[in-house]
């Protein structure tokens, strides 16, 4: 071999070497940090899409002080056609990429027609466009994932009861450095932007108390949660999704003190949304 062609052969190395990718640097893993401090902006943009979300569905407000509500439509039900990227949206929230697929194959053949499966109808599923299963967890989820909370302070979930459980947890460990404070209904007066949950259960079955819950955490239980979008005396105005067959306020009962009522839903754990309100290092 000539030596013109080894110095060519040493040059093609020379440079392939050179764009060839740095191995990624070795850093030391860090013990879990406590829960981000997020700034009062944050909380305020959570409220913004909320709000945003609310209006695009038609703003609709539903009275449920003195009595529940019947699930009737509103003015954008989620089966309809210019509601479908909007469920889109909360589904891919939370990766449910495969009951995405189902949807848009349904929803481009212009027919729900077997689109639910036996076990989602025999649990209260509707054979119609996103009817198959619940999405107030989802849209939830969204709202979170869209202010820019991360999963370690809310981890998104298709099912309310797995964020609520982890929330507990963590409102346990971090006490008023938890993003979320988790208080019993009866003890804390909710405020805008935080989060109330009821459970779903049958009579004979259902809890009435965050304690109760502490109890069973892990366990499984049919539950609600709304994020409140406003008080006023006696009431408590909530946006949740999935509810009315869309993204819809409802307004709730409260007594003197600013306590919800568990009149219509059976409330069992506030909680207190700490955006903006903890400080570093506090």
């Amino acid at each position: 071999m000539g030596r013109n062609v080894v110095r060519h052969i040493w040059l093609v190395l020379a440079v392939v070497a050179g764009c060839a990718p740095r191995p990624p640097a070795v850093v030391a893993p860090v013990a879990a940090p406590p829960p981000l401090v997020y700034p009062a902006a944050t909380r305020a943009r959570m409220m913004r899409i909320l709000d945003g979300e609310w209006r695009e569905w038609g703003a609709r407000v539903i009275d449920a002080r003195q009595k529940a509500f019947e699930d009737t439509e509103g003015p954008l039900a989620e089966q309809d056609p210019d509601a479908f990227s909007k469920v889109l949206a909360y589904w891919s929230a939370v990766g449910w990429q495969d009951y995405i697929d189902r949807n848009k194959v349904a929803f481009n053949a212009g027919s729900a027609t077997s689109l639910c499966t036996a076990d989602e109808l025999g649990g209260d599923g509707r054979d119609a466009i996103w009817g198959c299963e619940p999405w107030s967890a989802a849209f939830i989820s969204y709202i979170m994932r869209t202010t820019g909370i991360d999963q370690a302070e809310f981890p998104r979930s298709a099912g309310h009861r797995e964020y609520v459980d982890a929330l507990i947890l963590a409102s346990e460990r971090w006490g008023a450095r938890a993003t979320w404070q988790a208080h019993e209904v009866t003890d804390y007066a909710p405020v805008a932007g935080d989060m109330i949950c009821a459970d779903r259960a049958g009579r004979g079955r259902a809890i009435a108390t965050l304690a109760e819950r502490r109890r069973e955490i892990g366990g499984s239980r049919p539950m609600h949660c709304d994020i409140v979008a406003g008080t006023a005396p006696g009431e408590v105005l909530a946006i949740g999704g999935n509810v009315a067959q869309g993204v819809t306020e409802v307004r709730y009962a409260t007594d003197a003190d600013g306590h919800l009522l568990r009149n219509v839903r059976r409330w069992f754990v506030v909680f207190e949304n700490r955006i903006g309100r903890a400080t570093p290092g506090s």
